[in-house]
C-alpha cells in the first residue's frame, strides 16, 4: 500500500519494460520483448558519475546539513561555500581526502535518463500525470506511448528531459502488473545498484526475480523469493552508510528468508 514501505501485488496481466530478467549476463538490464511491430525499449545507460554508483569512502565520517567540511572553499557535492568554508548541506559520509560526500538523506531529484517507476495520478487526452516519489510529477505524453493507461497504473519509464522549473517529461514507458513495490529512499539507490550493478544482480540471481531499480526510490520485483529479496533491499537501506555490506548481504541471501514462502 502507498506510503509504506512495501506494496501489495498489483493485478493479473501482463508485465512490462525495463527488467534483468533471472541468470541474465553482463551485470546490466535487459528489455522486455514488445508484441509485434513494437520495438524492444530500455536500454541500459550508465548514469552521470554524480548520479551513479557510490561507494562509501574507505575513511568517512558521518556529517548533518550545516556542519563544516573545510576552512577553506571545496567544489564538493551536496557541499556549499559561506565566508570562506565548505559546509555540508545534507545528510551523509564525507572523506577529507577524496572530498566526496555521500548522502544519506534526502528526496529524488529527476535527471535527464534517468529510469524511474512511477504512478499514474491524472488521466487527461495529451497524456498522464505520473508520481515519481518527488516534489516534482513526471508527464507521460500520449504521444509518446502506444498503450493506455489507468489512474493508479505503477509504469517504468525514462526521464526524457527535465528543464529549467522541473518539468519532468517521460518516454519509453511501459505498465508494470503482477508484481511487488518496494520504496526506500532514493539516495540510497545505488547502493542498492553496487558497483557495475554487482550488488542488485546478486539479488537478483539469488531470489530469482524480475526486478527493475527506479532512480527514484521504487523498486518493482516480480516472480521468486521476492520476500528475500525485499529483505536484502531493506538491508542495504538500513545499512548503506555501513563498511562491509556486500558480504552481509552475501550471508542473508545464502541463508534464505525464514519462513518466506516463494512467490508465484
Amino acid at each position: 500500500m502507498f506510503g509504506g514501505k512495501r506494496f501489495g501485488r498489483e493485478g493479473e496481466g501482463g508485465g512490462g519494460g525495463f527488467r534483468r530478467g533471472p541468470g541474465g549476463g553482463g551485470g546490466g538490464f535487459r528489455p522486455r520483448d514488445r508484441g509485434p511491430g513494437q520495438e524492444q525499449r530500455f536500454e541500459r545507460r550508465e548514469p552521470p558519475a554524480e548520479h551513479g554508483e557510490h561507494p562509501m569512502p574507505a575513511a568517512s565520517r558521518v556529517v548533518i546539513p550545516g556542519e563544516i567540511l573545510s576552512d577553506t572553499p571545496k567544489p564538493v557535492p551536496y557541499g556549499f561555500t559561506d565566508k570562506g568554508r565548505t559546509y555540508s548541506s545534507v545528510m551523509g559520509l564525507f572523506d577529507a581526502a577524496s572530498n566526496r560526500l555521500v548522502p544519506l538523506e534526502g528526496c529524488y531529484m529527476p535527471n535527464l535518463d534517468d529510469t524511474v517507476v512511477g504512478v499514474v495520478t491524472y488521466v487527461k487526452f495529451s497524456g498522464y500525470t505520473v508520481d515519481l516519489k518527488s516534489p516534482y510529477t513526471g508527464f507521460l505524453s500520449s504521444k509518446e506511448t502506444r498503450e493506455e493507461y489507468k489512474l493508479g497504473d505503477i509504469i517504468a519509464a525514462r526521464v526524457k528531459e527535465v528543464d529549467e522549473a522541473k518539468n519532468v517529461d517521460l518516454t519509453e514507458a511501459s505498465k508494470l502488473e503482477r508484481g511487488e513495490i518496494v520504496e526506500i529512499h532514493s539516495v540510497k539507490i545505488p547502493r542498492v545498484i553496487g558497483k557495475s550493478s554487482s550488488m542488485i544482480r546478486m539479488i537478483q540471481d539469488a531470489a530469482k526475480s524480475e526486478v527493475i531499480v527506479g532512480k527514484n526510490g521504487r523498486i518493482w520485483l516480480r516472480g521468486g523469493n521476492t520476500a528475500l529479496a525485499v529483505e536484502a533491499i531493506l538491508k542495504i537501506e538500513k545499512e548503506a552508510h555501513t563498511h562491509g555490506l556486500t558480504d552481509r548481504v552475501s550471508a542473508l541471501l545464502k541463508q534464505g528468508a525464514p519462513g518466506a514462502a516463494p512467490a508465484v
